[in-house]
């Protein structure tokens, strides 16, 4: 060994040494039972284990409870079988009132690969609707879904003020409106769900005649100033569609982002005066908080329809807005447009398992041709919710709405936000 390699380890000896022993001494000092360090924390380790020891499950209340047990034993036989008959509520649109009827769905067919369901629907107001229905939900591993459906609706009453942002509360009337509907439906499904694209055909009968209230829109208002309302063509219909869904289940509410859209197409076979594209879209955002008991949840719909030529579109197949699931401060179908925008934005509280709250505010209006939206027409509207659920969708909701023209009280027995009733 040379005299440079010698050096060079006494040095490492006498610095290193002295360092390790000291480390020991630390070590050893560290793991000495009777440290006050170390006993505080066994002290503390102790205490949580024993409160740990004592915590039970949050038990929920004794009407939950019976809730709970009356939808188990009453409401899901009687209202959801899996096969047989049973009661079907809703099913209408807004403004038909309670509605109710027989349903009878099979879900064994070839299998448990197809699913039939047939129901027919009558409200308090004498709106009624009897459809029927074949659908295989579960193609090729769940990678396809496919449907085939007939319909028949009469909306008895449905209101109409005029058409356009300006339209006044003295010109409601209101008019009858029946549609026979087929549809032929093809929807691929991609990442569990979160991705579904889907084609549509169809066929549209449509027939307008008086309402059975006091003021028919068809004498207050001229043929003439009101497109496809003295004659209604017959409608072939193309829908394209495409739902995005990345949102994660929550106690009350799902937290994340959804996006709807899809266009239909409407083509006058007859007339070939109405033929026009009806682009639909919608985004909702989900931010849940306190362990899921608050949400700040956002929705953001436009609807805009296309026109090419001197084609129009008929009012009855117009955009609108008022009513329980956008404008809720406002009458139904209060505004018509060829296009129709509204923001909305609420804050949500859990009261109990079977009960949310819920703070809104809705701003939107209509207009005649793209790019004609402006602010100084927004109408707005704020209010109150209750929403009933049944574990963890909403089967019944009451939301009173304030606007500059008055107060409204909606009882309904579907989710805001939700798909809307598609009745082309």
């Amino acid at each position: 060994m040379n005299t440079a390699s010698s050096s060079f380890l006494c040095t490492a000896v006498i610095f290193i040494l002295p360092l390790i022993c000291v480390l020991g001494a630390a070590a050893q000092q560290s793991s000495d039972p009777s440290d006050p360090v170390i006993l505080r924390t066994a002290e503390i380790i102790s205490a949580e284990t024993a409160k740990a020891q004592k915590l039970t499950p949050q038990e929920p209340s004794r009407g939950e409870k019976d809730f709970v047990e009356l939808e188990d034993r009453v409401i899901d036989p009687v209202f959801a079988p899996h096969n047989g008959a049973s009661l079907a509520l809703g099913g209408l649109p807004t403004g038909g009132g309670f509605s109710i009827g027989p349903d009878y769905t099979r879900n064994d067919l070839f299998g448990d690969n197809l699913v039939s369901d047939t129901s027919v629907v009558g409200s308090t107001k004498l709106w009624w609707r009897g459809q029927t229905s074949l659908t295989a939900p579960s193609l090729f591993n769940g990678f396809l879904s496919a449907r085939a459906d007939a319909a028949y609706e009469d909306a008895a009453s449905m209101y109409f003020y005029g058409e356009g942002p300006d339209s006044a509360t003295s010109g409601k009337s209101d008019f009858r409106r029946e549609f026979t509907t087929a549809h032929l439906e093809t929807d691929v499904h991609v990442s569990g769900n979160r991705i579904v694209v889907g084609y549509i055909v169809g066929g549209l009968l449509a027939h307008i005649g008086p309402g059975r209230l006091s003021n028919p829109t068809t004498d207050l208002y001229p043929a003439s100033q009101v497109p496809g309302l003295s004659r209604q063509p017959e409608f072939i219909t193309g829908t394209g569609f495409v739902h995005l869904d990345f949102t994660k289940p929550g106690f009350s509410n799902p937290s994340g982002f959804r996006l709807h859209a899809e266009n239909t197409q409407f083509w006058d076979k007859t007339l070939h005066s109405y033929s026009f594209d009806l682009l639909n879209t919608q985004a909702e955002y989900y931010f849940t908080f306190a362990n899921g008991m608050r949400t700040l949840a956002f929705r953001a719909r436009n609807e805009t329809s296309f026109v090419q030529g001197a084609n129009q579109v008929p009012f009855y197949l117009q955009p609108t807005l008022g009513g329980p699931d956008d404008l809720r401060g406002y009458d139904r179908y209060r505004y018509y447009g060829n296009g129709s925008s509204v923001v909305s934005a609420e804050y949500r509280w859990s009261v109990a398992q079977a009960l949310e709250m819920a703070l809104f505010a809705d701003g939107g209006n209509v207009y005649q041709r793209p790019g004609l939206f402006g602010v100084r027409n927004v109408r707005g509207d704020g209010g109150i919710g209750f929403r009933f659920k049944s574990k963890e969708a909403t089967f019944m909701r009451c939301d009173v709405g304030v606007s500059p023209d008055g107060v409204q009280v909606w009882f309904v027995f579907n989710p805001i936000f939700g798909q809307l009733h598609r009745s082309y």
